[in-house]
């Protein structure tokens, strides 16, 4: 009988339940979502804009690269976060990504005491592939880092 009542109240429950579509608190969430991965995609852009001047400003000079390879390790862990993310949706943005991928991984790879080609290969890579440019433009003028803001 107990069965009977609980199999009873599950078929009704079923029934009377109506699947709702998605409101727009749904939309509202799934954007706000997206902004955020595009703020967080500039904040890496922006931080990574900064680490590639001043690298490339300390091999001219003959600087330590044992923290440019540290630090290029750490950028390129966020890096490749942020292409597993809603923000490599837009193909410029993707791209772009890809490309700073590469420079970055060239420079994590880099040995306490690199050679001079090594050093030129990068540089090349970073002229070639126009990242400076590419990320200036991506980056709206006079962004600051947002780290620790949310």
């Amino acid at each position: 009988a107990a069965a009977a009542v609980l199999l009873l109240g599950v078929g009704l429950g079923r029934l009377t339940v109506t699947v709702a579509p998605p409101g727009p608190q749904i939309w509202q969430a799934r954007e706000a979502s997206t902004t955020a991965y595009r703020i967080t995609a500039i904040d890496h852009l922006s931080q990574s804009e900064a680490f590639l001047t001043l690298f490339r400003a300390s091999a001219r000079g003959g600087g330590d690269e044992r923290l440019a390879s540290a630090t290029a390790r750490q950028l390129l862990a966020s890096n490749r976060l942020l292409l597993d993310s809603p923000a490599a949706r837009d193909r410029k943005m993707r791209l772009l990504l890809e490309d700073l991928e590469l420079v970055l991984a060239e420079i994590a790879q880099l040995s306490p005491e690199p050679h001079e080609k090594d050093l030129r290969l990068i540089e090349e890579g970073i002229e070639r592939g126009s990242v400076l440019p590419r990320i200036r433009t991506e980056v709206p003028a006079g962004t600051t880092s947002t780290q620790g803001a949310l």
